[in-house]
C-alpha cells in the first residue's frame, strides 16, 4: 500500500511530516517523486495539479485535505468512480465560530457605521441593540454550521439555520428552497457556510440580498465562488447591506484590482477563518484509511451527487 501526497501550502512540509507520523506504516511518496504508480493506491491531496493522477491505474481512494471537495469534483484527472473522504472538523469548528462570532459583534456593536463616522471626525454616538434582538441567519447546517451555530447562541444571538434537507439544528430551522424566504427575511447577519456545489455557486446574488431585511450584514467565510461580487457592491452601495466580512475569493490571493479592497462597508481577511491544525487532519485521515481497510464506511465520505 502506498500513497502519493501534494498539498498545495505545504511549504514547511508540517502537514507531511504529521501524515508520516500518523500512519508511520504507510509508504507515502510526495509528488512528483512518484516511484512506480502502479504501487499506489490512494492519495492525500489538497489541490493537486492537473496530471496529479496521471497513470494512478490502481488509485482506489482520495482523501482530501480540507473538508471541501469542489477541488477534487472538478478536477480533469480524477474518474469520477474514486471514492473521496474529506475533513469533518479537524479543529476547524471553533476557529471557524470564533471568526463567525467576531463578524458578528463587529455588526451587532455598529462598527460599519462607527468606523464611518471615525473616517469622517464625526462623535457619532449610536444605539447599540442587544444580541437577543440581532437574529442570525446560517445557511448550511453540517458540522461547522452546528458548531458556529452553538457559539453565536451561547452568546445570546437567536438563531436560524437552513438546510436542503431535515437536520438536528440549533434555534429555527428552514428547510429547501419554499423556506428561504422566510430564513432570509428572519436573519438580520447572514453567515454562508454551504459547501460548494452547482447549486450554491452565486447564491450569494442580487435575489438573495434583496430578501434579507434593510441593513443586514453578510459574511462570507464558505467559499469565493459563493459571492456574485457586483450584486454585492450594488447591495451594499444602496444601503441595502450595511457590510461584509469576506474571507474567501474567487481568485485567491484577492488581485490587487479588486474593488473589493477598497469599500469601506467590507472588512477583508486572507483565507484564515478556520485552517485545519496539521495533526487532527493526520489523524483523521488516519482512521479514515484504517475504516476502509476494516470496511467501515469513513465518516467523511463524499457524496458526489451532492457535493460534500
Amino acid at each position: 500500500m502506498a500513497a502519493l501526497y501534494f498539498c498545495s501550502d505545504d511549504n514547511n512540509g508540517n502537514m507531511l511530516r504529521a501524515m508520516q507520523q500518523a500512519m508511520p506504516n504507510l509508504d507515502i511518496r510526495v509528488w512528483p517523486n512518484t516511484g512506480n504508480k502502479l504501487e499506489i493506491d490512494c492519495a492525500i491531496v489538497w489541490m493537486p495539479p492537473d496530471d496529479f493522477f496521471d497513470g494512478l491505474d490502481n488509485l482506489a481512494h482520495v482523501y482530501s485535505v480540507s473538508a471541501g471537495v469542489d477541488h477534487l469534483l472538478l478536477h480533469p484527472g480524477l474518474r469520477h468512480d474514486i471514492p473521496l473522504i474529506r475533513l469533518f472538523d479537524a479543529g476547524m469548528g471553533d476557529k471557524m465560530a470564533n471568526y463567525v462570532l467576531y463578524g458578528a459583534l463587529h455588526a451587532q456593536r455598529c462598527m460599519p457605521e462607527l468606523t464611518l463616522a471615525q473616517q469622517a471626525r464625526n462623535w457619532q454616538r449610536t444605539a447599540i441593540p442587544d444580541p437577543a434582538s440581532v437574529p442570525i441567519g446560517i445557511l448550511g447546517a453540517g458540522a461547522l454550521g452546528q458548531k458556529v451555530a452553538s457559539h453565536l447562541s451561547l452568546n445570546g444571538f437567536p438563531i436560524n439555520q437552513w438546510s436542503r434537507s431535515a437536520k438536528q439544528t440549533i434555534g429555527s430551522h428552514f428547510i429547501g428552497d419554499e423556506q428561504l424566504p422566510a430564513f432570509l427575511a428572519a436573519s438580520q447577519i447572514l453567515v454562508c457556510l454551504l459547501p460548494l456545489t452547482a447549486n450554491t455557486t452565486g447564491i450569494l446574488n442580487e435575489k438573495l440580498f434583496t430578501g434579507l431585511p434593510d441593513g443586514a450584514y453578510v459574511i462570507n467565510p464558505g467559499r469565493g465562488q459563493h459571492l456574485v461580487v457586483d450584486d454585492l457592491l450594488k447591495a451594499l452601495d444602496s444601503g441595502k447591506l450595511k457590510g461584509a466580512m469576506l474571507d474567501v475569493f474567487e481568485t485567491e490571493p484577492l488581485p490587487e484590482d479588486s474593488p473589493l479592497w477598497h469599500h469601506e462597508r467590507i472588512v477583508i481577511t486572507p483565507h484564515i477563518a478556520a485552517a485545519s491544525t496539521t495533526t487532527e487532519s493526520a489523524e483523521q485521515v488516519a482512521q479514515s484509511m484504517k475504516d476502509v481497510v476494516n470496511g467501515t464506511e469513513p465518516r467523511g465520505l463524499v457524496d458526489r451527487q451532492r457535493g460534500y
